[in-house]
């Protein structure tokens, strides 16, 4: 694991929103300008195989996919923190595309991490779909494989294993100890036609935030927009605290609520992009 900080002058001596995010330097970037507009710290885990560092670097990237060894470290990391000194007076877990995956996986697999709030950006809770999402060929595709020692036909159980969807029971247990989870996504047709629906189809998030209502007994909230790619957070940032909890904003996010309600197997219409 490599540790990319960025911390206020004033960390150790000062209460503080951190901002945390998974996937190295490249998502850890997209968390810049929000963290300079509120003040706030960055703490951005990287997996050690991983050699995407920046732009023109994707042939290295390798990036954990929900590795549970890696997580299990990165997990301990705001508990070092603190014991370093830190002042963290507020976690949030912020991730768009892979790093919103990753984060979610982190909590899910980890509630006792007890961020104030968990926002998704843009992703996907399910690695099957995304999988199938995915054409021949595609880097994604052999870098997954390669991570989970097969294609999902021949490793289904580790494909879901390493998925938010698999893993509700933990994402509920986190809400449960009152987490805020904030899970935004475009069906734009831009965004469909760009991913090939792996970020806003049926599978992606809304059949699972339905499944997450059932579980906690109590309606869930996903928020949908028509915005491209990853500018609910470049160019809304705020808001998505807004969303959370975390600290009013000036310019609200334009999205559109939708609400999962318990022991409804059929998601609401608009929810999702595709048939």
């Amino acid at each position: 694991m490599r540790l990319e900080l960025h911390l206020q002058p004033d960390a150790y001596a000062k209460p503080q929103l951190v901002l945390m995010t998974l996937g190295g330097s490249p998502y850890c970037m997209q968390l810049e300008l929000l963290a300079r507009n509120v003040g706030a710290s960055r703490v951005c885990a990287d997996y050690g195989a991983n050699r995407f560092l920046a732009r023109g670097e994707r042939s290295g990237r390798q990036m954990d996919w929900g590795d549970p060894a890696y997580l299990a470290r990165v997990a301990r990391v705001p508990a070092q923190l603190r014991a370093q000194g830190v002042k963290i007076a507020q976690l949030v877990l912020v991730g768009v595309s892979y790093s919103g995956f990753a984060n979610a996986q982190l909590v899910a697999t980890h509630p006792e991490l007890r961020p104030a709030a968990l926002i998704v950006v843009d992703s996907y809770l399910d690695l099957p779909a995304r999988y199938v999402a995915l054409p021949p060929g595609h880097q994604t595709k052999a870098e997954l494989e390669r991570a989970m020692g097969g294609t999902l036909a021949e490793r289904p159980r580790e494909f879901a294993r390493r998925s938010p969807s698999n893993n509700l029971a933990g994402l509920a247990q986190a809400i449960r100890g009152g987490m805020r989870f904030v899970d935004v996504w475009s069906t734009s047709p831009a965004e469909e036609r760009e991913f090939r629906g792996a970020t806003c189809s049926r599978l992606a998030n809304a059949k699972w935030l339905g499944q997450l209502a059932a579980l906690l007994d109590r309606p869930v909230t996903g928020y949908v927009t028509q915005m491209p790619h990853a500018h609910a957070l470049w160019d809304r940032g705020q808001g998505l605290l807004q969303l959370a909890g975390v600290r009013p904003a000036a310019k609200q996010l334009r999205a559109r609520p939708v609400t999962f309600a318990p022991g409804t197997n059929t998601p609401p219409a608009g929810s999702y992009c595709g048939a």
